[in-house]
């Protein structure tokens, strides 16, 4: 519950009496927590029945405070006058002292709502936290907010005397009505903080059809509950005491209490606002239920004697368990230490857990290091290619122009050329035609002339001698088609010739590639070697440097991995290098661990880093291979490596049989030793390698079969880097010696391809030469056959014809007009051609111009694009880099979340082990060198030790402990003291406040009559139940008797009254206190100074928050920073929300 309590001033008064709340544990369906005080400015603090020792209060023969208890009457009658001095003086020093009225944090009405409630259809009301006054006309429904106020926060309609049910509080005409009550929940005393949030919105709802219902609200609108319990639990968190008729009194209790009550009524009144009333009626109640359970009693006295003997039975039993209390709080001190033994083992695995988390993180950071680095590099790489593609496309742009204007300048430049094409087309044309016109005249002339001399020689000699020369050309013709056989029979030889050439030639081909492949190979391992030297993991994987590191990091290995295997073997013969990297295989790369939880953790580690290498498990005892080698002088692997592990030589003695596998150069003599022809098989020898007589990579190795049999195999290149220790500089000059040796092999292949190449082209020079000489020859059979023709042809020609000399000259005359007519049109041309000539040099001038121009602009171009290739190269290169890193980094956060997940499962289980140990006991020390299987022996010795015990004495520890409080709790029964004495503290305590709270208010009531020069005193009568003030208004009297109440002037009175309000209100702890129209019937000076009076206290009481409903004004009163006035209208006929202003 939140507490109404401020911590005193250090000069208070010792010995100050604070009384807050006083609480009956008897209302369970209710449980108010009624606050009453006589600290007006501080509160006080709450007294408890923890209290009671601290407390003065009668002894078991103390009796009640009613008029029985004489004697303590007596003894309250000796200290009254000590005790009223003494709050005198705190109450004067508490109200001297100034203090800023600071509002609450909680438990502060903020807002009031109404919607169709009494005369409202609908109202919203924002309170201020501290002094509230509402003022208006009557009718102005400024009792209504009050009424909302309490009905909304569950009370009934006829506490309110404004009706006798919810649905007569509805508004005329309407159906329902809603009331809507906001309270402030904030500081560290806030109820339900994570639920409610800063505030608290109590809603209710109800209709003339008798529904009724609450919604409570956080913050945020939320419905929390609908459920009248949680709205008692809020109000009594809050301490509102809205039924209390002095903390809330409403128009008809404020009438009633301020000019109509009795004494009687006004002690009702006091005794039920400082919830003594109810305290009282619970104290009746135990008083009944006591008397009831002593009548009960007095038939069983004859019964207290069997009790008592009983528990002095019981008793014995327990004082001789007692004895046993050693041995059981040895056990208990076992049990708790076994408990928390089991917790030390987790926190261990816990530790472990949390050191490999860690190195986890430093590895992702230094991953995302590297990557981040990586970025960098790619960063500034694709700048670079943003940038050359930036420049390719400008250029790219700044061609388009120049392109342009060099295809104006090849367009203008063909239309010429077609121009001038044409042109010259038409003097060929011309040209041909009088080459026509003139062959013609000439054959016109020249066959006119044969004409004319074959018709002078028809006969004679010339005719025998053609006929003659006829039989010349044909006998030349057959000699020609002889030579052209016989030649022809040679052109099957050259073919073959060509095509074996060919053949030879590229079946040469493979084998010079192959050689070639052999030297670069060579090249390539032989700068590896010279470039792997100072990097110990070159021949590895790419991770296994930090799979090392991380293995050398952790320290929860049982005994450490060994590995990566290579590491521990140094070759003393280079030159078998790459049979014995090819016999070992990924081996090399392999670790070796001694139990399976071990090789569990490092197949993690490997994950983690992104290394996969063979694990192999194995026994550091060292194997002795003595008398299991093969003879003397006989190399094995095992004599040519250093190996400085045992672990790794038990490994390579167990996978390869290194000691009984014999290492032989030459085939032929390791075939010899496998196999010998005559003799018995060598001891101790499981196979034999070799190493092939011009290429010291390769390798064969000599074995048996299952059978027996001899079985050889090839053994390929090892074309990684050695990660065998060597001697660097000997490997280096043996691989030298390979390369020569190569280099020299590729010459001598290069000289053979060579010569190849020359036949080849001899012979198809020689099939070329046959070819041309064939077709010379069928060129000198078509010619002599051409002439054979020509001559039949002449013979026949030479024989005359009629009339054809004539029509010759004829045809001769028109071919002559012909050749003058084309002679002209050449002229013309030839002038065309000239005109297009000059245009066309000054065209192509320009053409050139801007072809050069063009050129220049693609060639920029094209470096630029070869630089955007190159740049791009190198940022593929970078990117894959970036992205091999990233991805390594995602695998080193997948492996840290792995370890994370195992180590909060430890946590968690580590909690849980913790949380069952807490259980049990309090932390305490393991002694060393306990484990939880000693201490569980232990336990069992000492707790079959004990069960003999307890079957000694009749029952275990528990049963006989029961036993006893059950006899004696019997017995004390009988005896019915307790309830007495602890009734006779409650009456005692009860009467306590009601003097506090009685001597607090009269104290404070003189003083509020001071302020107005008055003098006067409250008078109590407890026993008749009275209450009455005494007031004397003339300060010239010397009689401090006053006047009694029904003497006084209706406005003395009132004054008189609301002062004795106000010295009550000092004693409730409620955090609200409202008054309805408490000013109706005061005069002007009595209502000004009740209203100073009023503000006054309320400054006083820190943190309240007060509700005072007036249908006055205020314009005569002081108001404050802390004041807050709500000045309502009249309601108007048909208006929706009821105005008003705040000031």
């Amino acid at each position: 519950m939140s507490s109404r309590k401020r911590s005193r001033n250090a000069e208070d008064v010792d010995g100050e009496v604070e009384i807050d709340s006083a609480t009956s544990s008897f209302r369970q369906n209710y449980q108010k927590r009624s606050r009453v005080t006589l600290a007006a400015e501080n509160g006080g603090s709450v007294v408890s029945d923890d209290d009671d020792e601290e407390m003065d209060g009668p002894g078991d023969n103390s009796g009640f405070m009613d008029d029985e208890s004489t004697d303590d009457s007596e003894r309250e009658d000796e200290n009254e006058e000590i005790d009223e001095l003494r709050v005198t003086q705190i109450v004067q020093k508490q109200i001297r002292a100034h203090r800023d009225n600071i509002a609450s944090e909680e438990g502060v009405i903020e807002e009031v709502f109404c919607r169709n409630f009494m005369c409202h259809s609908k109202l919203r009301i924002k309170l201020g936290p501290l002094i509230n006054f509402i003022i208006g006309h009557n009718g102005s429904g400024k009792s209504a907010v009050l009424t909302a106020l309490t009905m909304c926060l569950g009370g009934s309609a006829k506490v309110t005397n404004r009706g006798a049910s919810l649905k007569s509080l509805i508004k005329e005409g309407e159906e329902s009505a809603t009331l809507a009550v906001k309270i402030k929940n904030q500081g560290d005393s806030a109820y339900k903080a994570d639920i409610y949030g800063r505030s608290i919105t109590v809603e209710r709802h109800f209709s003339r059809g008798g529904t009724s219902g609450f919604k409570i609200k956080n913050a945020e609108d939320k419905v929390i509950s609908t459920k009248k319990t949680e709205l008692d639990d809020i109000l009594d968190y809050f301490a509102f005491q809205l039924d209390n008729p002095i903390n809330v009194l409403t128009q008809d209790m404020a009438r009633q209490f301020l000019s109509n009550s009795s004494p009687a009524d006004k002690y009702k009144f006091f005794i039920r606002g400082t919830q003594l009333e109810t305290l009282d009626h619970d104290y009746k109640v135990i008083e009944e239920s006591y008397d009831k359970i002593q009548a009960t009693l007095q038939s069983r006295i004859e019964d207290i004697a069997v009790l008592k003997e009983k528990m002095a039975e019981a008793e014995r039993k327990k004082k001789r368990l007692s004895q046993t209390q050693t041995l059981r709080d040895k056990h208990k001190r076992l049990s708790n230490m076994h408990a928390w033994a089991q917790v030390e083992e987790q926190e261990h695995v816990l530790a472990d857990s949390e050191r490999a988390v860690q190195q986890g993180e430093d590895f992702v950071k230094e991953q995302e290091g590297q990557a981040e680095r990586v970025s960098g590099t790619f960063d500034g790489h694709n700048q670079a290619f943003e940038a050359a593609e930036r420049t390719a496309a400008q250029l790219t742009e700044q061609l388009t122009p120049i392109q342009e204007e060099h295809a104006t300048h090849k367009a203008k430049f063909d239309a010429n050329k077609t121009d001038l094409l044409n042109v010259i087309n038409q003097q060929r044309d011309i040209k041909v035609d009088m080459k026509k016109h003139m062959a013609t005249i000439k054959k016109l002339e020249s066959t006119a002339k044969e004409e004319q001399d074959r018709i002078a020689g028809a006969e004679g000699a010339e005719h025998a001698a053609r006929l003659e020369k006829l039989e010349d050309l044909k006998r030349l013709v057959d000699e020609a088609k002889q030579s052209q056989s016989e030649y022809a029979v040679r052109k099957a030889g050259l073919d073959h010739s060509k095509l074996e050439t060919y053949q030879q030639y590229e079946s040469g081909k493979p084998s010079y590639d192959r050689r070639k492949h052999e030297m670069e190979q060579a090249n390539t391992y032989l700068g590896s070697l010279r470039g792997s030297q100072g990097r110990p993991f070159d021949g590895y994987q790419q991770s296994m440097e930090q799979l090392v590191h991380a293995v050398n990091q952790e320290t929860r290995w049982r005994q450490k991995p060994v590995g990566p295997m290579g590491k521990h073997v140094q070759l003393l013969k280079p030159q078998w290098s790459s049979q014995i990297e090819k016999t070992f295989g990924g081996n090399l790369d392999a670790f070796v661990v001694t139990d399976a939880q071990d090789m569990k953790m490092l197949r993690g580690i490997m994950q983690r880093v992104g290394c996969k290498s063979n694990i192999l498990i194995g026994d550091p005892e060292p194997i002795n291979t003595a008398g299991n080698e093969p003879q003397e002088g006989v190399d094995t692997i095992l004599r040519v490596l250093t190996i400085d592990n045992d672990l790794v030589r038990n490994q390579c003695i167990i996978n390869q049989f290194v000691e009984q596998t014999c290492l032989i150069a030459d085939g032929n003599e390791a075939s010899n030793f496998l196999y010998p022809v005559n003799g018995p098989r060598p001891r101790n020898v499981k196979a034999a390698l070799s190493i092939p007589r011009g290429d010291t990579k390769m390798g064969t190795r000599y074995d048996y079969s299952r059978t027996g049999g001899e079985k050889s195999t090839s053994i390929g290149k090892w074309t990684g880097r050695p990660r065998m220790q060597t001697d660097h500089a000997e490997q280096i000059r043996m691989q030298q010696d390979v390369v020569h040796q190569t280099t020299r092999d590729v010459q001598h292949a290069r000289e053979e391809d060579r010569q190849r190449s020359i036949a080849m082209k001899e012979a198809s020079q020689a099939l070329v030469a046959f070819e041309r000489k064939a077709k010379e020859l069928k060129t000198a059979v078509q010619r002599a056959e051409d002439a054979v023709e020509e001559q039949s042809n002449r013979i026949e020609g030479l024989r005359p014809q009629d009339g054809k000399l004539q029509e010759l000259e004829r045809q001769l005359g028109e071919a002559k007009e012909e050749l003058e007519s084309a002679q002209g049109s050449f002229q013309d041309a030839v002038n065309a051609k000239d005109g297009l000539d000059s245009i066309q040099s000054e065209v192509r001038l320009e053409l050139n111009a801007a072809q050069k121009q063009l050129d220049e602009a693609e060639a920029r171009i094209a470096r630029a694009n070869r630089q955007v290739d190159r740049v791009a190269d190198v940022r593929r290169i970078a990117l894959n880099e970036k992205n091999a890193e990233l991805d390594a980094v995602q695998r080193a956060k997948a492996a840290l979340v792995e370890l994370e997940q195992e180590r909060d499962a430890q946590k968690d289980t580590t909690n849980t082990f913790a949380t069952a140990a807490a259980t049990i006991c309090r932390r305490v020390n393991v002694e060393p060198g306990m484990t939880g299987t000693i201490l569980d022996q232990r336990i069992d010795r000492l707790s079959r030790d004990l069960e003999q015990r307890e079957r000694e004495i009749g029952g275990t520890r528990d049963d006989i402990v029961v036993a006893f409080k059950q006899a004696t709790l019997a017995y004390q029964e009988a005896k019915a003291s307790v309830m007495a004495h602890t009734l006779d503290v409650r009456k005692y305590r009860w009467g306590m406040f009601r003097k506090h709270i009685a001597m607090r208010a009269k104290i404070m009531f003189a003083y509020l009559l001071s302020e107005r020069k008055f003098r006067g005193r409250i008078i109590l009568d407890h026993e008749s139940k009275e209450l009455d003030i005494a007031v004397e208004p003339d300060l010239a009297l010397k009689s401090d008797s006053g006047r009694e109440a029904r003497t006084l002037s209706g406005g003395e009175k009132s004054f008189s009254t609301i002062c004795l309000l106000l010295s009550i209100w000092e004693a409730i702890g409620s955090p609200i206190r409202c008054l309805d129209e408490f000013d109706v019937f005061m005069d002007s000076v009595n209502r000004a100074t009740s209203m100073s009076l009023m503000i006054g206290a309320a400054r006083r009481s820190v943190g309240r928050q007060f509700v005072l409903i007036t249908p006055q004004s205020m314009g005569n009163v002081e108001m404050g920073d802390d004041v807050k006035v709500h000045r309502m209208s009249d309601p108007e006929r048909g208006q929706g929300v009821l105005p008003f202003t705040q000031t």
